[in-house]
Formats: structure tokens, sequence, C-alpha cells
């Protein structure tokens, strides 16, 4: 009787950077995704006006917290490769900030808080992602 060999599961983790590169560029694509959906919501109410910082913080959040995961599971490193992802997000979303858009009443101050409350997001992530699922099929 043969058995099959275990996949090595370690054939396909990579350094810090690559997985922090890869977990932002998926962290971003939440964000995104996340922020049509918002918008479509914010649409659907009379006033959405109080909605929009609420919901895109939420976006941004979850984005970073999506990236963590992603990149704690590609990544030898775990939590840090997280926490390096939310930093790297943290920059390609203030490199979007800094794109000639008209202009905002957002206080730059405020801007500078949510963007380092970005990078816990991120290691929350990385954290959530090194969780080990608890073997269902336990052996008798």
């Amino acid at each position: 009787m043969k058995t099959k060999p275990k996949k090595d599961s370690m054939k396909r983790r990579v350094g810090w950077l690559p997985s922090a590169l890869r977990g932002a560029g998926v962290g971003l694509a939440v964000v995104l995704l996340l922020l049509l959906l918002f918008c479509a919501i914010a649409c659907a109410t009379e006033d959405p006006g109080p909605l929009v910082v609420p919901l895109s913080l939420c976006a941004l959040y979850l984005g970073g917290i999506a990236a963590g995961i992603c990149s704690s599971k590609l990544s030898k490193g775990g939590a840090a490769g997280g926490f390096l992802a939310g930093c790297v997000l943290a920059v390609f979303v203030f490199l979007l900030s800094c794109l000639p858009l008209s202009p905002s009443s957002f206080p730059t101050s405020a801007a500078w808080i949510f963007l380092g409350l970005l990078l816990p997001a991120g290691a929350l992530g990385g954290i959530l992602g090194t969780k080990k699922q608890p073997n269902r099929r336990a052996r008798r």
C-alpha cells in the first residue's frame, strides 16, 4: 500500500518583503472593494455625509487586517510579516493620498493618526493569520 507524500508547506512560504508586498496588494484590493460596497450603501441613504468617514476608515482598517492575514500566511515571520504588510499598506495609502486631487477639509494631523493606526491593524491581522485551527479530525 502506497502512501501519498505530505506536501511540504514550507515550499510556498517566502521572505518578509515579498509576502508584505503581496499582503499589501491584497489589502489594497480589499479596501477598494469595500469602498465600492460602502459607496453603494452611502448612495442608498438620504444623507450620506455622516457615513463617509466611518465607512472609509472601516474599509481601510479591514484592508489592513486582510493584508496582515495574507502576509502572515505567506511568510515565515508570522505577526512580524503582518506588521510589515501594514507598514507597506500605509505607505501605499499615503502615496495615493498625495495624488493631486481636489482638496479635502480633513485635517492633516488626523490623517497621520489614522495612518498610524493602520500599522496595529496589520499586526492584528498577522496575529490572526498565525493562529492554528484545531484539528477537527482527531485521531482516535
